[in-house]
């Protein structure tokens, strides 16, 4: 219903009585080409716990957008800059992003502890699989690489990277 003033209102409204903290954990394996350096990821499942979730579709939704863009973080996606500060990398033909061929089947198991600080149990979810994909991924690569006695600690991890690291020792 409008109010004197104009504006919509409504007797119905959610109260914040603290912070709603998510959390969730990522398992990651990945398999890394010897031939071509090319890591791949042939699992990924996502485990979270964002309290109830109100619409499930959309929470779910968020979380595999949020994994795509980590995947994006920790692989592909690299701003490069000249010796004088310009942006080298600000076109699709400079900036790599993963499309839905680099992106594996994900699989999301949700837990669901209703938070105490919310009116319907709910805790934030809105940056959902993006915050744990990019280390998850990383640390995937580096457990490849750990029978070998190597690792990588740079982002993104590319398959150039991976060759020179793999090279270093075999060449």
């Amino acid at each position: 219903m409008a109010s004197r003033s104009g504006r919509w209102t409504t007797d119905r409204f959610a109260e914040l009585k603290g912070r709603g903290y998510a959390f969730e954990t990522h398992i990651v394996y990945v398999e890394i080409d010897p031939a071509t350096a090319v890591p791949a990821i042939k699992r990924y499942v996502c485990g979270h716990d964002c309290g109830v979730m109100i619409n499930p579709d959309i929470v779910h939704g968020m979380t595999y957008g949020g994994i795509a863009h980590g995947i994006g973080a920790a692989l592909y996606e690299k701003f490069t800059y000249d010796e004088n500060g310009q942006l080298t990398s600000g076109t699709f033909m400079d900036y790599l992003l993963p499309s839905a061929l680099e992106i594996p089947p994900i699989e999301i198991v949700d837990h669901c502890t209703p938070s105490p600080f919310t009116t319907f149990g709910q805790k934030g979810s809105g940056e959902a699989g993006y915050l744990g994909a990019p280390a998850a991924v990383a640390n995937a690569v580096n457990d490849a690489l750990a029978p070998l006695g190597l690792e990588i600690n740079e982002l993104p991890i590319s398959p150039l990277a991976l060759w020179e690291t793999l090279n270093t020792r075999f060449p």
